[in-house]
């Protein structure tokens, strides 16, 4: 899968700006603060509906305009599809799929996919939970289209819960209306934690793989998901994981009350990474962190490719300066195969090594394009 051809129109920093990418290598060269960034989060945007950075829509549209507009040609083993994203400054985004708007998020997210590295990620493995939840989360709703249906719902009725037990104070007959709410948690929280399960044990043996190509063997690497405290199997069927919720939310009652806060259920799920039998959050090098984080991020393009028999869109945001020589020079030869688009402020070296195309962005202007070879 590759985009092809791709419009912004009054995003971020673009006015109006047309280009044909390479179906291979494309490199997008400029100074900090020229659109290098912003034109890599279009491309993502298109795959997850949302930025790369939990920012509001809004921030996304031109200043001075009431509207910003992603438009891309898709190419596929299947057929040619378009894409269309309109960001108004007042209303709804209006998403469209091959010249039909399209009502829900889950029928338009995974039309594209894409991987996403960028520097922020180097701090994947320290970062709190919500980072990795959060990995996990794009990855499995452009896969998983039922996955984002029940996390979808799930993210509505938690904040519907949170907004309740805030509320208690000066309405406490509210309270009878939290078993409701705790059976809608145990049933999506359910299937929530089955896809993250089995999406953590290909992530696991994809990534451990790397980790060990890249350190020569030196690194073995291991993830391990953390859910309910009460779930002692995540391999479980969706029945009982949903009982176990259920029994936890229980237990959790008189707490979330005082707490005012939903302190039960998979939104509080992580995976934590070792390195040689050890947390790497406390005890790994800075390169065996950076090993990690790599194997992981290049897993995740391994099993887009396996699951759906094309390479996902690999984005690399200014994140090969970030690395070593012989971790530029893995990434470099694992893309091969599939579209791939790289921003950096440093271009000679990664043009004289790969194929494809080279823009140079000026002020959210592509003010040059060739041909590398």
């Amino acid at each position: 899968m590759n985009i092809s051809a791709l419009r912004l129109s009054n995003y971020r920093n673009f006015a109006d700006e047309s280009i044909q990418l390479h179906p291979s290598v494309n490199i997008i060269a400029g100074n900090n603060a020229m659109g290098k960034t912003n034109l890599i989060e279009s491309v993502f945007y298109l795959s997850a509906l949302r930025p790369i950075r939990p920012v509001r829509d809004r921030e996304l549209i031109r200043r001075g305009c009431v509207a910003a507009r992603i438009d891309a040609t898709l190419e596929t083993v299947e057929r040619p599809q378009t894409l269309s994203v309109t960001i108004p400054l007042d209303s709804r985004k209006k998403i469209v799929k091959n010249g039909v708007s399209q009502k829900k998020a889950a029928d338009f997210i995974g039309t594209a996919r894409t991987v996403l590295f960028a520097p922020d990620d180097l701090n994947l493995i320290k970062d709190a939970a919500v980072k990795r939840r959060r990995m996990v989360d794009i990855a499995l709703s452009q896969l998983r289209p039922n996955y984002l249906m029940h996390l979808v719902e799930y993210n509505r009725v938690i904040e519907q819960k949170g907004k309740l037990l805030k509320s208690l104070d000066e309405k406490p007959s509210y309270a009878a209306m939290l078993p409701a709410y705790n059976e809608k948690i145990a049933f999506h929280g359910a299937h929530l934690i089955h896809y993250r399960r089995a999406y953590l044990e290909k992530l696991a043996r994809y990534a451990a793989a790397n980790a060990q190509a890249i350190s020569g063997g030196r690194d073995q690497m291991s993830l391990c998901y953390k859910t309910l405290s009460n779930i002692e199997d995540p391999a479980t069927d969706v029945d009982t994981l949903a009982n176990l919720i259920r029994a936890h939310c229980e237990s959790h009652y008189h707490a979330e009350i005082a707490a005012k806060s939903c302190l039960s259920g998979p939104h509080k799920d992580d995976f934590l990474v070792d390195i040689n039998g050890a947390s790497a959050r406390s005890f790994a090098s800075q390169g065996q962190i950076r090993t990690a984080v790599l194997s992981l991020k290049l897993a995740e393009r391994d099993i887009a490719q396996r699951d759906t028999g094309e390479y996902p869109i690999l984005l690399l945001d200014d994140v090969l300066s970030e690395l070593d020589g012989d971790r530029q020079n893995f990434v470099l030869n694992k893309i091969g195969r599939g579209q791939v688009i790289i921003s950096s402020c440093t271009i000679d070296r990664y043009a004289e090594m790969l194929a494809g195309r080279l823009f140079t962005i000026e002020n959210g202007k592509v003010t040059e394009t060739r041909e590398m070879e």
